[in-house]
Formats: structure tokens, C-alpha cells, sequence
């Protein structure tokens, strides 16, 4: 299918949810976790980073409450009298997991709903 040297090194990234509030109902990437394994079985290396996986409080049930950072609200929201927040993994564990990567990969994609 492709004709290269060697197999493409691709980073996928779930990325945070920005938002008023956000609760992890058991919240799984399952088009990016689709895609990866396309990808793979077409002869990609793939590797992901999930930011969404990291909760401050689980439940018996593994759904919880997300890490959240309070962030700037977007100007369309400005109005809106309540705390805007990024929910998941701090920013500083995203790039720790960036700088283990031995290889550059060749493409990074993410999808956002």
C-alpha cells in the first residue's frame, strides 16, 4: 500500500475539553482509538497521548472528576459569569510525555469534537 523505507511514526493526541464543567462518564477516545488501529494495521507506529486520562477522584465504577486548570474564557463567553476551565492532564505532564519520545514522529494529528 505504501512504498516508503521505513513505517510513518505518528503521535495522536486526545485533547483536553475546555469548558464551564466536564465529568468523566467513562469518556474514551473511541474514533481516535479507531483510527489508530487502522493505522497500525496498515503499517503506521503509532503512539497516543490521551489528556483526558487523569483523574483527581475516581469513583467505584471508574467514572470521576476530571484535573481541571481555571483558563481564560473566549471573548464569546466573557459574559457569562462562571469559571472557565481546561479539564485533564496538567500541562506540564503533556510535555513530559512529548519529551520521552526517542523519535520525532513524522505527523501529529488530533481530533477535536
Amino acid at each position: 500500500m505504501f512504498h516508503v523505507k521505513h513505517s510513518p511514526n505518528i503521535l495522536l493526541i486526545n485533547p483536553w475539553i475546555t469548558d464551564f464543567t466536564a465529568y468523566n462518564f467513562w469518556i474514551k477516545p473511541l474514533g481516535l482509538l479507531s483510527i489508530a488501529s487502522l493505522l497500525r494495521e496498515s503499517g503506521f507506529r503509532i503512539a497516543l497521548i490521551d489528556c483526558l486520562d487523569f483523574n483527581i477522584k475516581s469513583k467505584k465504577y471508574g467514572d470521576g472528576k476530571f484535573f481541571k486548570t481555571k483558563t481564560e474564557k473566549p471573548i464569546p463567553l466573557k459574559s457569562i459569569p462562571r469559571h472557565y476551565s481546561r479539564y485533564g492532564i496538567p500541562e506540564e505532564m503533556l510535555l513530559k510525555r512529548l519529551s520521552c519520545f526517542e523519535e520525532k514522529p513524522d505527523l501529529i494529528a488530533s481530533l477535536q469534537g
